[in-house]
């Protein structure tokens, strides 16, 4: 009965494939069966399986072929064909020398074609034989430690270089940067990148990732990856990647190693936005914020609504071709006397007109009462009253060096008082600097609200009627605004800045909403003229 001979073939990585490697390796392996009338399986085959740390022997085809000799489904006086004794294990000599050992002890016969040995359980106890198999198995270890210190030095050098002078560690970066010619740095696709603010900008407003996928597939914007279409999931992955404002996190085999080294890329959105973002990105996890929107985003007050008697969600529902707003516990039959049903056009008109009117947004947005002309000009004379404090500083320090006896301690004390003063000026200077620093965004953020609502009333578009409606209730939510129903009205309640008052009230309801939408009418036009006016100017 002929004998079998087993061809076991391991490539470290998947480049070493090329070079005809793999088939100079079987036809050798052939070749060898050939000659000495043996049945030849060449199916074990391993890439990417390291020998130096013996994972080819616990998770790749060897492991296979170990089990099936544990097993007894190997016949006795098989052969195992190797290019080379470190093609079985390149770890430390007692450790490969047990796998060596086990497999002959076992009937399992090595032949290395590279050096012509033929190993058996009877050949092994030849000393010399023994020897050049130690010699071998010990040199094998040897390389692979040098190589694998070598590799690790050079990481760590470039890790050094990455973390001191945010240098390249590899060419590898998000597709929205590319490498610099002489790879020295990442340079930003600037198209990309717009594509990418554009995302965290709708995912901030309360656009879900489904939403903002199928918008980018509408508009035709191309994906960065050839790929065609865009997917929520690679919107999440964007949204959540510490990438887009700079960070690293170098990892191996997909497993993060050593600490993320921020300002490795260039940032393309602000640490703020990116907070934003998430903090977005959970609350829409929160079962109390899920749901479908609709196309138009409908329920502008979604997730704020209350019902006064009973505090469950006041919700709407469709009745026809209108929408109503009536108690989630009432509608399920849960005990609530509440019955009144509110048109949500008529909420949503007058909560609109009331709130933009009635509450203090620039306070809600973290802004301050102070004008910014009132803080620039306390800033001025602040710093007018730090020039003659440093003037008295400079002069009692002059008195303080030439001061003798007695008089030293008085020189002395009105230093330290005068040194006082003057970092107590810089403190308030500080204090109102960074008041006028909050001032502008808190401002841009109240300019943008108001525009938003202009926008509401004239925008067609149904996407763009979305991100505007999605943004308004964004915005709502981050101050805390509460609407409150019951039978008699509809109320606000601004947790921010603690404001409250009257929506609608049931007996004025229709003369007040006509009012509202009159109103929001002549506000879209009012907008509409300063727009006309401003192009004009620019023109």
């Amino acid at each position: 009965m002929q004998k079998k001979a087993y061809s076991y073939i391991r490539f470290s990585t998947p480049q070493q494939l090329k070079g005809d490697s793999l088939r100079r390796q079987l036809e050798a392996s052939r070749t060898y069966a050939e000659k000495h009338d043996l049945i030849l399986d060449d199916s074990l085959r391993d890439i990417g399986m390291s020998a130096y740390k013996g994972k080819n022997a616990t998770e790749g085809a060897l492991k296979d072929f170990i089990k099936l000799v544990e097993d007894g489904h190997v016949d006795k006086g098989s052969i195992l064909i190797l290019e080379s004794l470190d093609r079985l294990s390149r770890q430390q000599v007692f450790t490969a020398l047990g796998l060596f050992s086990s497999l002959l002890s076992a009937g399992v016969e090595i032949v290395t074609l590279a050096d012509g040995q033929h190993y058996t359980s009877e050949s092994i106890n030849d000393v010399g034989q023994l020897m050049f198999s130690l010699i071998s198995m010990s040199r094998s270890h040897e390389e692979s430690a040098v190589k694998s210190k070598r590799i690790s030095a050079s990481w760590e050098n470039k890790r050094k270089l990455a973390v001191e002078f945010k240098r390249p560690m590899t060419n590898q970066c998000p597709k929205w940067l590319r490498i610099s010619k002489d790879r020295s740095c990442f340079k930003v696709i600037e198209a990309r990148a717009k594509v990418i603010r554009c995302i965290f900008d709708q995912s901030i407003a309360g656009t879900g990732q489904r939403k903002i996928a199928a918008g980018l597939n509408e508009r035709g914007v191309s994906t960065f990856n050839g790929g065609d279409m865009w997917h929520s999931s690679y919107i999440a992955k964007i949204i959540r990647s510490k990438s887009v404002i700079g960070e690293y996190q170098p990892k191996q085999k997909g497993e993060p190693i050593g600490e993320s080294i921020p300002g490795y890329y260039p940032a393309i959105v602000s640490e703020g936005i990116f907070d934003k973002a998430q903090a977005a990105r959970v609350s829409r996890i929160n079962p109390s914020s899920a749901g479908r929107k609709g196309e138009k985003f409908s329920n502008l007050f979604s997730g704020m609504c209350k019902c006064l008697e009973c505090h469950s969600t006041f919700r709407m529902i469709k009745n026809g071709r209108s929408h109503l707003f009536r108690c989630n516990s009432n509608y399920m039959g849960n005990g609530c006397k509440c019955v009144k049903r509110w048109r949500h056009r008529d909420v949503e008109n007058a909560a609109l007109l009331v709130i933009s009117e009635k509450i203090d947004w620039f306070s809600a947005l973290g802004g301050h009462t102070s004008s910014k002309q009132k803080l620039e000009s306390e800033v001025a004379i602040l710093n007018a009253k730090l020039l003659d404090v440093e003037k008295q500083v400079s002069r009692f320090a002059d008195l303080f060096s030439l001061a003798e006896g007695s008089m030293m301690t008085d020189a002395r004390k009105r230093y330290v008082k005068a040194m006082q003063s003057a970092d107590g000026v810089r403190h308030d200077i500080e204090v109102k600097e960074a008041e006028l620093r909050t001032f502008t965004p808190v401002q841009h953020n109240l300019d943008r609200l108001n525009r938003i609502i202009f926008e509401l009333r004239s925008e067609t578009d149904v996407h763009k009627l979305y991100e505007l409606r999605a943004q308004i209730n964004g915005m709502f939510r981050d101050v805390g605004l509460k609407l409150y129903f019951n039978e008699h009205g509809v109320f606000y309640y601004l947790k921010k800045t603690n404001q409250k008052g009257i929506v609608l009230i049931d007996e004025h309801k229709e003369v007040l909403s006509m009012g509202a939408d009159l109103e929001m009418l002549q506000r879209s036009f009012s907008g509409m003229n300063e727009c006309i006016e401003e192009v004009r100017n620019l023109a």
